[in-house]
């Protein structure tokens, strides 16, 4: 999808604080009375019955003066920050809204949920600066708008930084003190990468809790939409150094499709250290993500992300998911040297399963691009039995807003992988993979390091070795290897650093040799 830029419930306030705060906030965007959902329960049956009907995608009509606009153009339409709700309320949050427009037309209902009832929040045309637009009239409040974000003190106590957006389909992004916007996560994943084409589901009404003043806690409920599914989301946000967003979802069967995917991540990757930069680039490395991680079982697992001259999908089995993510691992500014994105400072963020989820497998979706302006890399959990059609399926799973990882082995980790690629058929290529860690470090200078190497039988290894990385303090192997002159499938390749007795000293890295 384009880019458009790049612990506890918290409880209701006393009725009597509560009505002079909405009085306050009348003042700036308009409410009315709204009914039919006033919890999570009431939320789920509200999405089961809507399973049972066919789905209807919202749509709405624009005025003619906003109707063709640019991604300038649309830009340039801004929610004025002293309309927000709660601006004057004394509450340590405050929300904002993104007016329709562009790619953004599914209209979006946002409702308020007080001790005093359900308040709608209403379009009008004064919550927003149409810069050089001109401002719409004749339009009717119910409107609605095409998502929202959350406002919090994250970085210093004056300031309300950007906490949470929830913006366009189901895509929604957080960030932790000192992070820059970057991935985004999404409700729901259907169909992706599938020839028959992918299907977006929407978040097309919200309810967010009215805080209380010392509130360190937000929670947003979300109805989920699309022609295979309903679901019912509930979204406790906990901001913080890390911030993490429990999601809770309650999904029903809507019609029928190929592909589930639960809690996915999205991303960009244009280009690493393991490919030269274009002619046209002065940045050495422009990603958001730079590697797949998963922990399942006993291990940990690695996976480089590419940008791919075709499109390349990789499942990961698991029978025992302890978490997996999209992480930005290298956060030395020299890597990118861009001043202006800030991409040693954009997030990691890993989903940690809460209960069982059985068995299935972590996908990953790497889709070729040209530039940094779409995401192209998407990972979720693709479940084993799918969403029956008879039951509803209840997940619940929180997601680390990071920057320091906070997921990982106590044993080496990847921290580089570079690829040397022979000049002919008959050469071999060379595959330099560093790993780094306390564990590593902390090694004895006579310590015995092996190299734990499985590939395919279509393709040879000529040499397998690890050694210290002195300058690292860590271990470096090396691989060459290629695939066989007649092969015409990739190949899998997986490696991690072992004791003699075959002990994980590391993280398991893997990469996959496409074919010629």
């Amino acid at each position: 999808m384009p880019r458009a830029d790049r612990r506890g419930r918290s409880r209701t306030q006393p009725v009597t604080t509560l009505l002079v705060a909405i009085a306050v906030m009348l003042s700036t965007a308009g409410v009315s009375q709204a009914a039919e959902v006033t919890d999570y329960a009431s939320l789920v049956a509200h999405a089961q019955a809507l399973s049972k009907e066919p789905y209807e995608p919202r749509k709405v009509e624009l005025p003619p003066a906003l109707q063709g606009l640019d991604y300038d153009a649309y830009r340039d339409i801004r929610f004025r920050p002293a309309k927000a709700v709660w601006r004057n309320a004394g509450l340590p949050v405050e929300a904002q809204f993104f007016h329709l427009g562009l790619y953004y037309d599914t209209p979006v209902e946002i409702n308020l949920l007080t001790s005093d009832g359900v308040q709608r929040v209403d379009y009008s045309p004064d919550l927003f600066d149409y810069g050089s637009n001109p401002t719409p009239t004749d339009i009717d409040k119910s409107m609605g708008f095409s998502g929202f974000r959350l406002h919090y003190p994250l970085n210093r106590e004056d300031y309300k930084d950007e906490l949470i957006i929830f913006h366009g389909a189901s895509y929604f992004r957080s960030l932790g003190a000192g992070q820059w916007l970057g991935l985004s996560a999404r409700g729901l994943a259907i169909d992706t990468g599938e020839r028959s084409g992918e299907e977006f589901p929407v978040f097309t009404k919200f309810w967010i809790e009215w805080p209380r003043r010392d509130a360190h806690q937000f929670r947003i409920h979300a109805l989920l939409e699309s022609e295979s599914v309903t679901g019912a989301y509930s979204f406790l946000v906990t901001p913080g150094t890390t911030t993490k967003t429990r999601v809770t979802a309650t999904l029903f069967r809507r019609g029928e499709f190929a592909k589930l995917g639960i809690a996915p991540l999205t991303s960009m990757f244009h280009y690493g250290e393991d490919v030269p930069r274009p002619r046209n680039d002065f940045r050495p490395e422009v990603h958001d993500s730079d590697g797949l991680l998963i922990h399942a079982g006993d291990e940990w697992l690695w996976r480089g992300l590419v940008n791919p001259k075709q499109l390349s999908i990789n499942a990961f089995q698991a029978k025992d998911l302890h978490g997996f993510g999209l992480m930005q691992r290298d956060r030395d500014f020299t890597s990118y040297q861009d001043l202006e994105a800030h991409y040693h400072q954009r997030p990691s963020a890993w989903i940690e399963p809460i209960g069982d989820w059985g068995e299935g497998a972590v996908e990953l979706v790497q889709i070729p691009t040209r530039n940094e302006v779409n995401d192209n890399i998407v990972a979720y959990w693709r479940p084993k039995d799918g969403l029956p059609a008879d039951q509803p399926l209840k997940v619940e799973y929180s997601i680390h807003w990071q920057h320091d990882e906070l997921a990982g082995p106590d044993y080496g980790r990847v921290i580089g992988t570079r690829i040397a690629r022979a000049g002919n058929p008959e050469g071999n290529h060379r595959y330099v993979i560093d790993f780094a860690g306390d564990a590593l470090s902390e090694l004895p200078t006579d310590a015995q390091v092996n190299a734990d190497v499985s590939f395919p039988p279509h393709f040879v290894v000529a040499e397998q070795i690890a050694f210290r990385n002195r300058e690292t303090g860590g271990w470096r192997l090396v691989i060459r290897g290629k695939l066989k002159p007649d092969s015409e499938k990739p190949a899998e390749l997986r490696a991690r650093l072992v004791t003699p007795d075959q002990q994980p000293l590391s993280e398991v890295w893997t990469y996959t040799e496409p074919a010629t």
